[in-house]
């Protein structure tokens, strides 16, 4: 091979290509009927509106989302004494959203919102009018295949090679699963408010095209018993295996999943004397993270001629933290009524984010809304909403720029009391999932040699350089168009196990430098 000729040798990668996001209203304009078997309505406690995803799938330049939004009324009877009940209606959507130009990654989509409004009213004793909004937040994934150059040889040239390790999400999923359990039914007299639960990890193990995890579904109801009016939680644990095919699954891939319960039924027993069956639907949402690394050409010159190199920027995820924290709220306020009573309370999360600190670094953090069902002394229900924030303990070395957080929050404990007007709630948490880094390097895309350098002749072989400290061997070889490697040789300096001559730096001292022949 001439070796004044330049041979390039390239390959493709596939590296961050940045997010997508748009944001969907989801409007609500429905009525809810109440049924002749419960009391009437006197007053309106509180509406609560949540998404149900039950399709989230982007395929192509498409992103398709399916779903309701559950509507929740919390109503006072116009019986005697403070009586709380409760009735639902579940707001049917289908969004599809037609993405830009660009390269997507395929599977679920991050979402998370927040209700814009919500204005409840009861037009009639069985009749309530429910007007609002819910706004949906959709973030997308988006890879660049880029031709980075992998080595170069010929033309005398001089390279610098990196290994740009990272991790790129092989599977996005998520699945729609059942299980079913025993469970009392509700007595005579009481009244079911609100069924809940909540999937706690316990093993995973990812094979070649499959995988397999275990874990705990904790099944709260929460109801009123017989002429009572504070709120009562029964509970179940309802162990769960599951085997997933997955067809792009391998053995090595670091697996984030985290499950959330979206819904619940209580059937009648077939039999006099049995329990009732409990059927619980509930979603798993699996990311596998695969590990890469990339050898590209980060700088290089000739020894026998001017070379022109195109650098671009080429992003990369890591791994910046993996998190599997239990933590606690507590919040305390004075109460609007300090005769109030509290009959019990429920608790709404919004999606975890990151949260920039003023020392520095950023932190897990989150918001929520306590809501405080509470008696006055004649007996009228009224809900205290509480807006809190919560945040992880640990600091991340980051910027809230170059992260992005694939984080899920679910409640493990509520407990409401009251001390003179003070009401005080402490909360039980688990948060799951990794927060990943965007980390750019400078690659070297094209290369052309140019004019050939101008014969020496009989000039010097060897050369007296005196640097300043840091410099790196590989500038000083460019400065003279002589090898790193010879330079290295020439003054008996080694490189770190791992590393190339090039990676060298000089102490500040004079090196002998070799010319390149």
């Amino acid at each position: 091979m001439d070796q004044k000729e330049l041979k390039i040798e390239t390959g493709p990668t596939a590296a961050f290509g940045g997010r997508w996001e748009t944001r969907l209203e989801l409007p609500v304009e429905t009525e809810l009927l109440i049924p002749d078997y419960l009391p009437a309505v006197f007053k309106i406690v509180k509406c609560l509106i949540e998404p149900v995803i039950m399709e989230n799938t982007v395929a192509g330049q498409r992103w398709q989302g399916e779903g309701y939004l559950r509507c929740t009324v919390y109503y006072q009877s116009d019986e005697a004494g403070t009586r709380l009940y409760r009735t639902e209606q579940k707001y049917a959507f289908e969004k599809t959203v037609d993405l830009p130009e660009g390269n997507y990654c395929q599977g679920a989509a991050r979402l998370w919102g927040e209700v814009e409004y919500c204005n409840c009213r009861a037009v009639s004793e069985h009749r309530i009018d429910l007007r609002g909004a819910y706004t949906l937040c959709l973030a997308v994934r988006m890879s660049e295949q880029i031709e980075m150059l992998s080595r170069l040889s010929g033309c005398g040239v001089q390279q610098r090679v990196t290994h740009f390790d990272g991790v790129t999400c092989a599977v996005c999923e998520e699945k729609v699963l059942t299980a079913k359990t025993t469970f009392p039914l509700p007595g005579a007299g009481e009244t079911v408010l609100d069924v809940s639960g909540l999937f706690a990890l316990t093993s995973q193990d990812v094979r070649t095209g499959q995988l397999d995890f275990a874990g705990t579904l904790t099944m709260q109801v929460c109801y009123r018993a017989v002429n009572e009016e504070s709120l009562t939680v029964r509970g179940k644990d309802l162990p769960v295996a599951q085997t997933l095919e997955i067809a792009d699954a391998a053995e090595n891939d670091d697996a984030t999943l985290w499950g959330e319960v979206l819904n619940c039924t209580l059937a009648a027993p077939q039999e006099d004397g049995a329990e009732a069956e409990l059927t619980v639907t509930w979603k798993i949402h699996v990311e596998l993270w695969r590990t890469v690394s990339t050898a590209a050409v980060t700088d290089a010159y000739s020894t026998l001629c001017e070379m022109t190199v195109e650098r671009r920027p080429c992003r990369f995820l890591q791994n910046l933290a993996a998190v599997d924290a239990l933590t606690s709220v507590t919040i305390e306020d004075d109460l609007p009524d300090s005769e109030a009573n509290i009959h019990g309370c429920f608790v709404t999360l919004e999606a975890p984010q990151l949260a920039a600190l003023e020392a520095g670094g950023v932190q897990v953090t989150g918001r929520g809304t306590a809501h405080l069902f509470c008696a006055d002394a004649r007996g009228e229900l009224t809900c205290y909403d509480k807006t809190f924030l919560w945040s992880l303990p640990e600091t991340l070395a980051a910027s809230v720029a170059s992260c992005i957080p694939h984080l899920h929050a679910a409640l493990t404990r509520v407990n409401s009391s009251k001390n003179g007007a003070c009401v005080r709630v402490e909360l039980g948490m688990a948060v799951t999932g990794r927060v990943l880094s965007i980390v750019s390097h400078e690659a070297v895309v094209a290369a052309e040699p140019g004019e050939e350098f101008p014969e020496q002749g009989e000039g010097s072989a060897l050369y007296l350089c005196y640097t300043t400290p840091g410099e790196s061997l590989f500038e000083i070889a460019r400065r003279y168009h002589a090898r790193a490697a010879e330079i290295a040789a020439a003054n008996q300096l080694e490189p770190e196990p791992g590393s190339g001559p090039e990676e060298l730096t000089a102490d500040g001292s004079c090196l002998l430098v070799p010319a390149a022949m």
